[in-house]
Order: C-alpha cells, then structure tokens, then sequence
C-alpha cells in the first residue's frame, strides 16, 4: 500500500480485528510497524486508532500498546465507551436524595449456554451472581443484576456487594477499569422486577446494561440494571 489515508487504515484494521487476526496476541502492531505496513504518516495511524477506540474494538495502554477489547455478537452491539458512570439521580434534581442499596442474592456459579448468550461469558467460567436493589427516598427503584468473571474479580464478598465493588476493584485489587460499555433500552416487566421494585402502575422498566473491560482487553463484569423509568434519570462521563 502507498500513502493509505486514515479511513484506509480503520476500515483494513477493524475488519481485520473483527475476523480476528490479532486476537491471539491480543495487541495490535506497534505503531512504528503500522506506518511501514501503510505508508502512511504517523497522524494518520494515531487517528485510525482513535476511531476504532471510539468503537469500543481497542484501548491504548501506555507502555504496553494498543490492546484489543474481547468481541462477539453480544459486545458488538454496545456502540457507546465510558469509563465511569458518575450515578443514578432523582429525575427532580431539586428533590433530596437518600440513598441506600440492599443486597439481594450473592452467589457463585458456573456460566452455562444461556447465561453465554446473555452476557458474552464463556460457558464454563466461575462467575459472582450478585442482585442490588438501590431504595431512592424510600422508594425501591432500581434493582442490579450482576454478574463478575470470578478468575478476573476474586474475592467479592457479601460486604463488599453492599458497599462498592468498583472500589475494592480499584483500591483493593488494583485493576485498571478500562472502558465501559453500555446499551440503554426499555423491557417489559419481568417477576425480578415486581418482586423487588415499587412498580406502580408501570408495565415496563429501563435497562442499562453494561459490560467492562480491564486493560488486558478482558470482559470482567456483565449488569443490567432496571430501574423505575419514570423516576431516574442516569448520567455518564465519558472514559478519561
């Protein structure tokens, strides 16, 4: 190739990530090798890079390269990175906000076919099956259905699942959390939800589902949360 363009580059690199020829090594070439191999300038290569780390398909971590995200059918149809969602607010930003989490279930288990299809896990790892619900002025509204690679994310505890996971991810574990995908869509009532949520009169829940990635590129984390759609609202900060 002679003087390729930045969109020469992103759409050669990402559908070569997507067939999965770099998914051995788990790293794209260095940049250096980029260039060479496109005959393209530096600014290009970066660029390109940049837009497939908008596409959720890679992360840059400093010294170690660019490293590729885990990807099928189920990740691929989270399109929108973030790195920290900042929380579940009041819809009434004028309202007070009393804030408590229950913990609901906590278990271990082994992912099986379904579970795979659900959440892009492998079948066969050990995973933390953890149920939050988050009371919001008294008023059950949101329930937190999560599930933690348990070879990636050992040690949570029922403790732990009461306070914050992220923090003893981060402080405790010292794992770098990524990027964060998440998909926003509305589902029709399920039994989790009555049986944990102060419904009313609603048929239907919001759901935020979110799947995480450390800086390997590995998928640690799968949640839905459903919440009350009439009564939260969520904000996200984009990855820093």
């Amino acid at each position: 190739m002679t003087n390729s363009s930045f969109e020469t580059i992103y759409q050669t690199l990402r559908e070569r990530i997507l067939k999965g020829k770099y998914s051995i090594k788990m790293r794209l070439p260095i940049e250096d090798d980029l260039i060479t191999e496109f005959a393209s300038s530096r600014y290009a290569v970066r660029k390109a890079i940049k837009k497939l780390a908008q596409d959720g398909l890679v992360y840059s971590v400093k010294g170690r390269g660019v490293v590729l995200l885990e990807h099928n059918p189920q990740t691929q149809q989270f399109n929108l990175n973030l790195g920290e969602l900042t929380g579940i607010h009041a819809s009434d930003p004028d309202r007070s906000f009393d804030y408590k989490t229950d913990l609901v279930s906590f278990k271990q288990l082994i992912v099986d076919q379904a579970l795979s299809q659900q959440s892009a896990f492998e079948v066969g790892i050990p995973v933390y099956a953890i149920q939050r619900v988050r009371s919001i002025n008294g008023t059950r509204a949101v329930i937190d259905i999560n599930y933690f690679n348990a070879q990636l994310i050992p040690g949570i505890t029922p403790t732990i699942a009461k306070t914050s996971i992220y923090d003893y991810i981060q402080k405790q574990l010292k794992i770098k959390i990524a990027v964060v995908k998440r998909m926003l869509r509305v589902d029709s009532v399920k039994p989790v939800d009555t049986d944990n949520l102060a419904l009313g009169e609603n048929n239907c829940v919001g759901n935020m589902i979110s799947i995480a990635f450390n800086d390997s590129g590995r998928q640690f984390e799968y949640t839905e949360s459903h919440y009350i759609p009439n009564e939260l609202v969520f904000t996200q900060l984009i990855r820093n």
